[in-house]
């Protein structure tokens, strides 16, 4: 099933076109926690208009999966399992998202949500008007969604497409964009909690706030949470449903021919990339001892293996500060682990 198969067969884009009851990971605390399933589109909408239960905590971090699942193919891959990872099923997207960030320069981060908004909002015109949000993350930039009716539908090829949808309408609008948020088992912040580095809070903008305050006055705004209501939307755009489906047919045609896609030859050897390493990518996975001992290890297992210290450093940076790593210490490890492995690999060929 596609998505141009569900809009030929009755697609619903009337009224009330608000998110389905479809449940995603979510982790209270740091990246490494227990990851919770929970019900997605009530635990979002409690952390948006701060109407949180009791026992919830907005000073602690929070963080829930970008794409959401059927509830139950979701539960039963986790109860086979014992967890999440690996999910390889149906999912949706309900918010295409972006993150902008720019490391010491907010406000060029500023100038670019600037431009990816008014691009999105000439694009989609009056359902961008209502169905568009911008956050501050706290921290180095911005979050921009866009509610993503096509993706209301959980199906297979549902992460790709985002990723290409949300890439392309990037590149049109000049602004670049973090590549990596479109993993399927990815985690993004949700609004209104503390950032553990910085004390500020994701903080909702409304697209008037978001151009006329400067950066200065965001971050007054992020010093303590604030509830908003969450954006919705009263119908679809035919243009975002044409433009899903654009991106739809490129990755399936990206899929076609050999079962490596088109026109690519695998490798005569390709080394075996350990699951804990391919965990941290991907998930944040911690393993005992910790979290240095994590990243120098999975740094050492790349370079071994001959992977360049550059793309090393690409891999692993950013899981590793989203783990709390101070940067200083994330280069530290990765150093000494490219070392090691290097040192390895020499001996194993002498």
């Amino acid at each position: 099933m596609t998505f141009a198969d569900c809009r030929t067969t009755g697609f619903a884009f009337g009224a009330n076109c608000t998110p389905p009851a479809l449940v995603g990971g979510y982790v209270c605390g740091s990246l490494d926690a227990l990851r919770q399933v929970v019900t997605a589109e009530p635990l979002f909408c409690a952390y948006h208009e701060l109407d949180l239960p009791a026992e919830f905590d907005t000073d602690k971090e929070a963080y829930e999966t970008v794409f959401r699942y059927p509830r139950a193919e979701y539960f039963a891959h986790v109860r086979q399992h014992g967890s999440p990872k690996g999910y390889a099923g149906p999912a949706a997207c309900c918010r295409l998202p972006w993150d902008i960030d720019r490391e010491a320069d907010l406000d060029a981060a500023l100038g670019d949500c600037r431009k990816l908004a008014r691009y999105i909002r000439a694009r989609y015109g009056e359902f961008a008007e209502r169905g568009l949000s911008v956050w501050f993350s706290g921290s180095k930039g911005f979050h921009v969604t866009l509610l993503s009716v096509p993706g209301f539908d959980p199906l297979p090829r549902t992460p790709g497409v985002v990723k290409a949808l949300a890439l392309a309408l990037a590149r049109d609008a000049g602004v670049t964009v973090d590549r990596t948020i479109y993993d399927r088992q990815r985690l993004f912040r949700l609004p209104n909690t503390r950032h553990p580095k910085t004390g500020l809070f994701k903080r909702f903008l409304d697209l008037d706030d978001l151009d006329r305050l400067s950066v200065a006055a965001i971050r007054a705004a992020a010093a303590h949470p604030a509830g908003f209501p969450v954006p919705t939307v009263e119908h679809g755009s035919d243009q975002l449903a044409d433009d899903w489906q654009k991106a739809e047919r490129a990755v399936l045609d990206d899929n076609t021919g050999s079962a490596n896609g088109p026109g690519r030859v695998p490798p005569s050897c390709s080394p075996v990339v350990p699951k804990f390493v391919l965990d941290f990518i991907g998930f944040g996975d911690i393993q005992d001892p910790g979290r240095a001992m994590t990243l120098f290890r999975c740094a050492a297992v790349l370079a071994e293996a001959g992977t360049p210290a550059p793309v090393v450093f690409g891999l692993l940076r950013e899981p590793a500060e989203k783990s709390g790593l101070d940067p200083a210490e994330v280069d530290r490890q990765i150093r000494a682990g490219i070392e090691h492995g290097t040192r390895c690999a020499k001996a194993v060929r002498a």
